[in-house]
This record gives structure tokens, sequence and C-alpha cells, in this order.
């Protein structure tokens, strides 16, 4: 925004499982997550949306593998 563009100039991608937190078994926390952090979420699915980020909303996880083969297939590689 503060650099004038209407859309990100590289791929790029917003995750939201690190708002979950493990109290009481995946199904409960993961609804308490979606009612405490609503506002959160909605602000980064309607952000990510008017600047062409893709968005992975709370639940499939955020892992190399997913950022690997889904956010930018084959712009990262493993070092090791």
């Amino acid at each position: 925004m503060q650099a004038g563009r209407a859309r990100v100039a590289v791929p790029t991608t917003v995750h939201c499982d690190h708002l979950i937190q493990a109290r009481a078994g995946a199904a409960a926390d993961m609804q308490a997550a979606l009612q405490e952090n609503r506002e959160v979420f909605e602000f980064l699915r309607s952000a990510s949306a008017k600047f062409g980020i893709g968005f992975w909303q709370p639940g499939p996880g955020s892992y190399q593998v997913v950022l690997e083969n889904y956010a930018f297939p084959g712009g990262l590689r493993s070092l090791t």
C-alpha cells in the first residue's frame, strides 16, 4: 500500500495457522480460533484479495512442502 502498487510484484501468500492455539483438541481449537480471530482473518482475507495475495485460511497448515508446491511452485528449494 505504501509503495503505491495496486498488486504485489512477486508471488506472495498469507497463512493463518499460527493463530490457532492448542487447548482442547483439533476441532474445538479450530472453532475457538475462528471465533476469537474472526476480525483478523477477515482483514487478512480482504487485504490479500485486494492486492493479489494468495490466502490460506486457518486449518491446512503452512509448512515448507505447502509453500513449495502451492504458494510458488519451483520458487523455493531446499538447501539440504
